[in-house]
This record gives structure tokens, C-alpha cells and sequence, in this order.
């Protein structure tokens, strides 16, 4: 009979590898998104990819692979706070992430949009009453001159516009992690209910207006294949898969761990960006990459020991990025 501590370590090494392959496939949806505009509208990817993936998810969930939502989350105060969070962390994330993909490429987006992780640090502070640590500081300072090289680095970075909604979408979603912290305990928002809630705003509600902003057939007549792979890619893959490999990490090791390993998220999305679209970052652009990575893992309290607490389940669940 094996020793309680070796199953334990099996257990973390178990955690932290799914945990980097969620981050690897989140990274993968950033050049899938630019595949996929190639044949539909930056709305239409996410709408029709969460679309796909919201049975998928439901169906787990009644089948109990994944945990099943509480009955007492079914409140009017507890479902107004899930109409929030869904509007935050699902239609308004994903809406803008997706066009700052369009004017700004998959790589540029993929380094910048991460910085949810900085955002909910500092937006911790006022809303959740939390002490800012000396290094989150300085992790925002950085985060944001990475962010300017980035957005400053010509060609691929042109777009000044589409850095600034990759922003938008990291402060959107860091919003969504703080406000998942102070209300999922209180009115019974597990991280399976959340899913559902921003694949709906995500999915069925970003169509329906998609639909109407076009007037017009979402699907076009005659799709490039490679793009409707891509979307497929998207729906089965981040939209689905990753999250589900997230939450079976965040309950193997704890949930600052698992979050380190997201630092893979846009190093794979810059990878997958070279060998699929020939993107390649500028030396300016590479050195903003390498200060917005820097923010991230010292917002995430991975340079200091401090920042290094574990964290409830469902809370960490919730905060699984659904990537675009």
C-alpha cells in the first residue's frame, strides 16, 4: 500500500498537467478565432462556438461528471448576481475579446487579454477589502509598460484600438473573478452553474444579437473549411474541454498553482500563432511579451510567498477563463 504522500504528489503532478493542458488549448483559441474570421464575423465565432459547447457542458453536468448546481442558487438575489457575472465574464469578455482578435491579431491579444489576473488583483482592494501586496504593485506597473511595448511595436501590434479592448476584456474579466469570490459562497454559485451562465450570454444571447446586427445568415453560404475546423476547434477545445480539465485540476492542487500554469496560455497562443499564421513578434513586442508575462506571475503571488493561498474550489472554478 502506497504511503498517503506519494498518492498526494501523484495527485498534484496529476493536477498541475491538466492545468497545462488547459492552458495549451485556452492559448490554441486565440489563433483559432483569427482561422475562423477568415469565413465568419468575430461575434458569430463566439456565439456559434458557445453555442455548440453550452449541451455539451449541461449534459455533464445531469449525466454528474461535473458537480450539479445547488437548488438554493434558484433565488431571485442569487440569480440576479448570475445575470451579472454572466454579462461580465461571458457576453461582455468574449464580445470584446473576439474583435480586439480581428484588429489586432491572436498573438498581441493573447499576452495582453491574460492580464485579467493583475485587474482582479488590484480590483480586489476596493471591492473584497483585500491588502495590495508591495509585488502586485509592481506587477501592474510592469504589466503596463509591456502592454504599451506591445501596443507601440508596429507591425503586428498595430492596432491601438484592439490592445485597448484586449484591456477592456482583462479588466471585464477581472471584475467577473472578484465578484465570483465575494458572492459564489454567499448565494450558492458553484462553478458548474457559472459555466452554464456565461456559455448562455456567450452563446444563444451573442447570436441572437449577432443576428440582428447583421440581418443576415450568421453561417455564410460557402464557409473557407479551415474556418469552420476552427470553430469546431473552439467549441470542443476551450469553449468545452479546457474548462472541464481546469476544474478537475483546481480540486488536485491548490488554485494558485493550477492558475501558474495559465502562464502557458499566451506563450501557446504565440507558438500556434508562428506555426499557423506566420505571425512572429518584433523585439520590442517580444520584450513587452516578456513584462506582461512578469505581471501576471507576480499579480498571481508566484514571486511572492505571501500571495501563495490556497483558495475554495468552487471559487477557483469560477474563475476558469472560458477563452474565446
Amino acid at each position: 500500500m502506497r504511503p498517503p504522500t506519494v498518492n498526494l504528489e501523484r495527485e498534484e503532478r496529476i493536477g498541475l498537467l491538466l492545468a497545462a493542458a488547459a492552458a495549451i488549448i485556452y492559448g490554441s483559441a486565440y489563433p483559432a478565432t483569427a482561422i475562423a474570421l477568415r469565413s465568419f464575423t468575430p461575434l458569430a465565432i463566439a456565439g456559434l462556438a458557445c453555442t455548440i459547447a453550452l449541451p455539451v457542458v449541461i449534459a455533464l453536468a445531469w449525466l454528474g461528471i461535473l458537480p450539479r448546481p445547488s437548488r438554493a442558487a434558484w433565488s431571485r438575489p442569487s440569480l440576479v448576481r448570475l445575470i451579472v457575472l454572466g454579462a461580465l465574464g461571458g457576453l461582455g469578455f468574449i464580445a470584446t475579446v473576439n474583435v480586439a482578435v480581428a484588429l489586432s491579431g491572436p498573438t498581441v491579444t493573447g499576452f495582453v487579454a491574460p492580464l485579467y489576473a493583475v485587474a482582479a488583483t488590484i480590483l480586489a482592494v476596493p471591492i473584497l477589502g483585500e491588502r495590495i501586496r508591495p509585488v502586485a504593485i509592481g506587477a501592474f506597473g510592469v504589466a503596463l509598460v509591456g502592454t504599451a511595448l506591445l501596443a507601440g511595436g508596429a507591425p503586428l501590434g498595430g492596432s491601438l484600438p484592439g490592445v485597448l479592448l484586449a484591456v477592456a476584456a482583462a479588466v471585464l474579466f477581472g471584475l467577473y473573478i472578484v465578484l465570483s469570490r465575494r458572492w459564489g459562497a454567499r448565494y450558492h454559485l458553484d462553478g458548474t452553474l457559472i459555466t452554464i451562465a456565461n456559455l448562455i450570454g456567450r452563446g444563444p444571447i451573442l447570436l441572437a444579437v449577432e443576428a440582428v446586427r447583421i440581418s443576415g445568415a450568421i453561417w455564410p453560404a460557402d464557409p473557407d473549411p479551415a474556418a469552420v475546423v476552427a470553430l469546431l476547434a473552439i467549441a470542443f477545445g476551450a469553449s468545452s474541454t479546457a474548462n472541464l480539465l481546469l476544474l478537475a485540476s483546481v480540486r488536485r492542487v491548490p488554485a494558485g498553482r493550477a492558475s501558474a500554469a495559465l502562464l502557458l496560455t499566451p506563450i501557446s497562443s504565440a507558438v500556434l500563432g508562428v506555426l499557423l499564421l506566420g505571425e512572429v513578434l518584433t523585439p520590442v513586442e517580444l520584450i513587452g511579451a516578456g513584462l506582461i508575462l512578469a505581471g501576471i506571475a507576480g499579480a498571481s503571488g508566484l514571486l511572492d510567498r505571501r500571495g501563495r493561498r490556497d483558495r475554495d474550489p468552487d471559487a477557483a472554478a469560477a474563475e476558469a477563463p472560458l477563452a474565446p
